[in-house]
């Protein structure tokens, strides 16, 4: 096998690897998110299975269609153009051929698997997984639950809004009573309960001493004149008029007491 081969090859493996790793990776979080969901809603855990498995086929279909060469080139610009046409041609061999294969295969020794791997991504995705993990095991161990899905489901089933119920139309039916006193009940009697209760004061138990009278005491009253009463004069209307009008209104007050 030529050396060129062998390294493509190589670099192809190592992409296809990756891939599917971060395939794995991404449908163990979703798996877990589903999981979460199904121990809240009181769901058989395996009903999270079945959307694992179909999000992981699309996904992994849709990162395979990046494992290719182009992908390394996008990473090294150095071998961009190179890469390409060596792999197409690594089944001719001439001198122009060969020159280029040994150029790709000394640049292909700087490429480095870690530089196509996201690593914020697989951190987070990590991260995330830890965490609903916790969340889970506590949610299980304290019986936590938001809804029950299956009794929520079995009770729509079961409603029916516009069924005909049998109503009773004699606990409907109003009686007048012109009977007050079966209303309020009787002036004189104030029943509590069905025991007859009797109240009576006794003077004994108060702190007042009816027989105890005093005699009523003299008192001095201090006699204190009234303030002296002054008149003051009241201001004039003529202070609130205009001049111009003072002479208008005097006239006018003369002529209704002439009348």
């Amino acid at each position: 096998m030529k050396p060129i081969k062998q390294a493509l090859e190589e670099a192809r493996t190592s992409i296809l690897q990756l891939a599917l790793f971060q395939s794995a990776l991404d449908t163990l979080v979703v798996y877990m998110l589903l999981l979460l969901g199904c121990t809240l809603l009181s769901l058989p855990l395996w009903y999270a299975v079945v959307p694992a498995l179909v999000y992981s086929v699309i996904h992994t279909y849709g990162n395979l269609k990046d494992v290719n060469f182009a992908s390394i080139e996008a990473k090294y610009p150095q071998l961009s153009e190179q890469l390409i046409t060596v792999a197409d041609n690594v089944k001719d061999q001439n001198e122009i051929l060969d020159a280029l294969n040994i150029e790709v295969l000394q640049k292909m020794k700087e490429i480095r698997t870690a530089a196509f791997l996201n690593f914020p991504k697989v951190t987070r995705e990590l991260s995330v997984m830890v965490i609903v993990s916790f969340i889970i095991i506590g949610a299980s161990a304290f019986n936590v639950k938001f809804l029950d899905f299956q009794e929520t489901i079995k009770d729509l089933r079961e409603f029916e809004p516009f069924k005909e119920y049998d109503i009773n139309e004699e606990l409907l039916q109003y009686e007048e009573s012109q009977n007050l006193s079966e209303i309020l009940g009787e002036k004189t009697i104030e029943e509590l309960g069905k025991q007859q209760l009797d109240l009576e004061l006794n003077p004994l138990m108060s702190d007042v001493d009816i027989g105890k009278v005093r005699d009523p005491t003299a008192r001095t009253f201090q006699e204190v004149a009234p303030p002296d009463i002054k008149a003051s004069s009241d201001t004039s209307f003529e202070e609130n008029i205009p001049k111009q009008y003072q002479r208008m209104v005097k006239t006018y007050f003369k002529e209704i007491t002439k009348s």
